[in-house]
């Protein structure tokens, strides 16, 4: 992820939910930048292994390692110029939209392993990772086995 790390960002976007600015639209990539980017900056600060895991996911996920480390930093980029003109429930709209049917499930498996990393998972979190399973048509099924999967992940 270059010489920028998500932290840099976090603070001065967690209180962010409404702006003033335009429409915000995102590619496939950039779509799940943006949600995972929401997921770990849901409580206000970034775990270092929550950081780790987006960096992860950028590296095994298919769709995501097709960007080259500048196309990548140019999506959180995006994103955060996104929450910052439009705030973030407008970049959340368009994350959910731009993401192809076929990687909503695990999109929001990343999601829940990245709220579940660091063993504690804040009210905040938890919300958003809800709003997440609503906003992707997750079914409360498929949602309560990953949790339960990713919860015994990161319990040790």
């Amino acid at each position: 992820m270059g010489g920028h790390r998500l932290t840099d960002y976090a603070m001065s976007l967690f209180d962010k939910s409404q702006g003033s600015g335009g429409w915000v639209t995102f590619t496939s990539e950039e779509a799940v930048v943006a949600i995972l980017f929401l997921v770990v900056t849901a409580d206000g600060e970034i775990a270092p292994v929550e950081e780790e895991l987006v960096v992860a996911a950028s590296n095994r996920m298919k769709t995501l390692r097709r960007l080259s480390i500048a196309d990548f930093n140019a999506a959180v980029w995006k994103v955060r110029d996104g929450i910052d003109g439009s705030g973030r429930d407008a970049v959340f709209a368009a994350g959910v939209k731009g993401l192809p049917a076929e990687l909503k499930g695990t999109v929001y498996a990343l999601a829940a392993d990245i709220v579940f990393a660091d063993g504690k998972a804040t009210g905040e979190e938890i919300d958003f990772l809800r709003a997440v399973q609503e906003g992707l048509g997750v079914t409360d099924e498929l949602a309560t086995k990953v949790v339960e999967v990713m919860r015994l992940k990161n319990q040790g």
